[in-house]
């Protein structure tokens, strides 16, 4: 686990969204064991919430109008997303071999469903997961450190957690949902 040294705006963040309860189950407890061993985290965690209990105290109570709730809700309720066949462009990721097709992004999570593809002998760097990774394997195979994936196969991997560099034999086509806040790891 790794211990900071100052606080960041992604300490900030982090700490923020622990204390307001805006993590999924995993990544509280992931965090909450985090605090156990990160004297920044910890003091951040707490102030935040010390600042949040004497906000609480000044708050006027107040009840906007049913065109504020209606724009609201019309904001931000959830809207269906289909993506075809055929639409959506194939973008290089940076990486050889590799390129990404964003089908959705939820901006609450920040996770991001993709397609990606990798051409054979490609390879993606080893990486540190900020959300829970889901993997797919429709086509070829995924070859990691210790175990490699084909068709068919599927792989969930919990916040927190690094990944071994990713490359393939035959080239792949994956469904990938990761998210924005994962972290490529030095090789």
């Amino acid at each position: 686990m790794i211990r900071h040294e100052a606080v960041t705006d992604r300490v900030r963040e982090r700490a923020s969204f622990y204390r307001l309860g805006l993590l999924e189950r995993a990544e509280a407890a992931a965090f909450k064991h985090h605090l156990a061993e990160c004297d920044v985290c910890r003091t951040e965690a707490r102030e935040l919430g010390d600042a949040a209990a004497e906000l609480a105290f000044g708050l006027v109570e107040s009840r906007p109008g049913p065109r504020v709730r209606e724009e609201l809700l019309r904001r931000t309720a959830p809207r269906p997303v289909l993506v075809r066949r055929g639409e959506g462009d194939w973008r290089a990721t940076g990486f050889d071999g590799v390129e990404a097709k964003q089908l959705f992004v939820d901006a609450a999570t920040g996770n991001v469903t993709s397609l990606v593809r990798m051409a054979p002998g490609a390879k993606y760097p080893p990486h540190r997961h900020a959300g829970h990774e889901h993997c797919y394997v429709l086509e070829g195979d995924v070859v990691f450190d210790d175990h490699t994936l084909f068709a068919g196969d599927y792989e969930v991997n919990p916040p927190f957690t690094g990944h071994s560099p990713v490359t393939t034999v035959g080239g792949c086509l994956l469904l990938l949902t990761y998210n924005h806040g994962d972290q490529l790891l030095a090789q």
